[in-house]
């Protein structure tokens, strides 16, 4: 499915009425079940015929073996199963058909009255009465399925990018410890004073959140959620009434339980939702589940540790977490003792599809909008496979489209674009420094580090042990760089992560800084491997424990790695059948297969199981091998 027709199925699937009840199970379904209607009551016996209203009621109900069959329309409420489904016998929750499911995590607001001008108010309890570092994040306001930006300065229009905001340049600085001031000549004065709003601010390679003590809009006093000893270099502020000020702005005032909106079309409010839970389902303690083609809106679903076998397929998700501030997290047994920065982390661990335990399976999803990952990983031996992974961690901390902790977790064939920071991300501020058996392939990346700097597309970081596993055949490409400082990288192996495979991986157009690098890597131990890589564009393989072999580096001199050789170093043309376009979005995609011609052709050596299957003489160089099968990277999903 499109991304373009996903949003199409929300916004239809928010205001739809359900089909009537005429049909009968699956054909060749040998599964018993139960039915869920919109149209139902939870007194019926939940048949085809007389289906239960809600998807709770079911999952009281439902016994290992069976499936809750969920009939067309909107489901606003979050389930938890009465109890585990069996290896041979799961529990399945799934969309009747083809009919289009959608679990909300919002309601409806119609009660408006005009307040001023466009501006309209709601009497409504949200979640969140200011903003809470813990437990529901924040407040979102949505209009025909769109997220609306919350009051702030500068203005961010609905038609605006949250990966591209409008912010201020400069004037945030430290005054030790968690003080800060904020100078910026730009900044407005408020009648009712600017003390008890927030400002977000971007330094390097991460984002702080604080709330305003005092001062004047001139020089603003503000105490951050973490202690620094830096300024930033971009902000922006939100968190008074005052800055409602332009259309599709919204303000929550938790005191008087009153939402105010200004109108689109200065127009009473129409379609308006506003998120009121966080989890479509609650999984937590309970295997053998599994999740069937169903769409999820503004929630998410999660598990905890002792749960294993959960099974999430073509489910599409959108807005799956949402928060505004960002307060360091408790520090996790596995961290490494001497971290004391774990600000990085704040909502990495809570936000996006969260798998923890043991052996689950997200595949053929589609996972679209989160302020933080887009998929979570903790545990061991989980496959994230064939999805689509867009818009994630606008937010710009070290939460990531995939957020990796544990150990042997397969993550292939996805295609990921379009995050704050991190396309893949295993760090050691929440997952300690064990991170074996890991395999990342195949995947598509691109468009990442919109808003941070100093980055990977695939970065894991830091003394991590990556023994046994391996990062291969991924195309990483079209990096959208915030900002030259520091630059982005495609392959990231920061502060001596050690013991890692890379091969068969093509990196290209990482624009915008000398920084932007292909690869990054090297430790004093263990050891790394780099092999059968086509890199366009600086690399550094910095120690005398890197390998590197058969790779193609066009536009290097030199790599740095002291145990090199036969790569092919080219400044012009390396024979490659089509090559990129310096257009991130250029509608030609490349093609770095050789041609007949190429110089790259039989210089290889071979390498037990990475050059298993070379023609000729000799194993080629780079990532694909002359006159063998193509492969590919991404999803499969359009």
């Amino acid at each position: 499915m499109s991304i373009k027709k996903l949003k199409a199925v929300i916004v239809i699937a928010s205001t739809f009425v359900g089909l009537g009840m005429s049909g009968c199970e699956p054909a060749g379904s040998q599964q018993k079940g139960y039915f869920v209607s919109p149209q139902g009551s939870d007194d019926n016996p939940g048949t085809i015929k007389q289906p239960f209203k809600t998807i709770q009621k079911c999952a009281d109900t439902v016994q290992p073996g069976f499936t809750c069959w969920m009939r067309e329309g909107v489901y606003r409420e979050q389930v938890r199963p009465q109890i585990s489904g069996t290896e041979s016998k799961p529990i399945t929750f799934a969309a009747y058909k083809e009919e289009q499911v959608t679990i909300s995590g919002t309601e409806l607001v119609t009660d408006w009255s005009k307040d001023r001008d466009a501006i309209y108010r709601a009497k409504i309890s949200l979640p969140v009465d200011g903003y809470s570092d813990t437990g529901f994040f924040a407040n979102q306001i949505f209009v025909g399925g769109k997220m609306m930006p919350e009051a702030r300065f500068p203005n961010l229009s609905p038609e605006q990018d949250f990966l591209r905001p409008n912010l201020l340049g400069g004037g945030v600085t430290s005054l030790g410890g968690t003080a800060a001031k904020i100078e910026n000549e730009a900044v407005p004065e408020l009648t009712e004073g600017w003390k008890g709003g927030q400002v977000w601010a971007n330094e390097w390679y991460t984002t702080r959140t604080g709330e305003i003590t005092g001062g004047t809009a001139k020089q603003l006093l503000a105490k951050m959620t973490a202690a620094w000893d830096r300024g930033a270099y971009w902000f922006y502020l939100f968190g008074k009434q005052e800055l409602l000020d332009d259309r599709g702005e919204w303000f929550y005032d938790g005191g008087k339980q009153e939402l105010y909106f200004w109108s689109l079309d200065a127009q009473t409010p129409q379609n308006i939702e506003v998120k009121q839970r966080n989890f479509a389902f609650d999984l937590s303690d309970r295997s053998y589940i599994t999740v069937r083609n169903l769409n999820l809106f503004a929630n998410t679903i999660t598990t905890s540790d002792r749960s294993s076998g959960v099974v999430i397929d073509g489910v599409r998700a959108k807005y799956v977490s949402h928060h505004m501030t960002l307060p360091p997290p408790a520090k996790p047994e596995k961290a490494y003792e001497a971290d004391d920065a774990m600000f990085l982390a704040a909502h990495a661990q809570d936000t996006g599809i969260q798998l923890r335990g043991n052996n689950h399976v997200l595949q053929n999803s589609v996972i679209d909008w989160s302020a933080g990952n887009g998929v979570l990983l903790e545990g061991n031996n989980h496959q994230v496979t064939n999805n689509i992974i867009v818009n994630t961690n606008y937010q710009a901390n070290y939460a990531a489209s995939v957020r990796v902790n544990g150990n042997g977790h397969q993550i292939s064939h996805n295609t990921i674009k379009r995050t704050g920071r991190d396309a893949i991300n295993f760090d050691w501020h929440t997952a300690g420094t064990d991170g074996r058996n890991l395999e990342i392939s195949y995947n598509d990346i691109s468009e990442f580090g919109m808003l941070s700097t100093d980055l990977g597309a695939i970065y894991i970081c830091c003394q991590v042990n990556l023994e046994g596993g391996s990062i291969h055949h991924n195309w990483i490409h079209d990096a959208q760089s915030f900002s030259p400082f520091w630059g982005t990288r495609g392959i990231y192996l920061d502060l001596e992560t050690f013991n890692s495979t890379v091969h068969h991986n093509v990196v290209w157009n990482l624009n915008g800084s000398d920084h932007n690098l292909g690869i990054t890597a090297g430790s004093p131990r263990g050891y790394d491997r780099v092999f059968n890589n086509t890199f366009l564009g600086k690399v550094l393989l910095d120690g005398e424990n890197i390998e590197a072999r058969n790779n193609i580096f066009a536009n290097v001199e030199s790599i740095g790695a002291k145990n090199a050789s036969n790569n092919l170093f080219i400044d012009t043309d390396a024979k490659f059948t089509r090559l990129p376009q310096a257009e991130a979005k250029s509608s030609t995609t490349p093609d770095f297969t050789l041609q007949k011609d190429s110089p790259a052709i039989d210089l290889g050596i071979e390498i037990p199981k990475i050059t298993a299957d070379f023609t000729g003489k000799a194993p080629d160089l780079g990532a694909y091998e002359y006159n063998s099968p193509a492969w590919k990277a991404g999803s499969s999903l359009k």
